[in-house]
């Protein structure tokens, strides 16, 4: 690759030197190179406009079908994903109704079995450890006790 650069850089040097060695010798010659240089950089510039058209109608074309494709593919999906989320989030408020009612009931039926049964089922086994201890009273009176030995 140094090497073409090399032959390239030798090639425009030399013609450099050809042209200055010309424009010294033959003084009309300028003349007729300043037309040719302008006539070459019109034509270049034409040629460059040219190109940079063709490359903003690729740009533009390029821009349009990614919309086109955009339009037709991702924004359906897009929709298609906000009305499953939507759905989604519906059931999801559903359910959480349904285990606010629930949580209600548990606590109301809690309060009512420690209110209506087991309140009472602690007296009743309060009453009856009650006269338990009151019948062993009652019937270790008459016989000696522990620590009469």
């Amino acid at each position: 690759m140094g090497k073409w650069i090399g032959i390239g850089l030798a090639v425009v040097g030399i013609l450099v030197l050809l042209f200055i060695g010309f424009a010294y010798a033959y003084p009309g010659f300028r003349e007729a190179s300043r037309d040719i240089a302008i006539v070459i950089l019109a034509m270049l510039q034409i040629i460059s406009v040219l190109l940079l058209i063709a490359i903003l109608l690729a740009i533009l074309f390029v821009v349009n079908y990614v919309r086109r494709l955009a339009n037709e593919t991702v924004v359906p999906q897009i929709e298609s994903l906000k009305t499953k989320v939507d759905d989604l989030l519906d059931t999801t408020q559903s359910i959480t109704g349904k285990v606010q009612e629930t949580t209600t009931t548990v606590s109301t039926t809690t309060s009512y079995v420690a209110e209506r049964v087991v309140t009472p089922v602690i007296r009743v086994a309060g009453l009856m450890a009650g006269a338990r201890a009151a019948a062993r009273f009652v019937a270790r009176r008459g016989a000696p006790s522990d620590l009469d030995k």
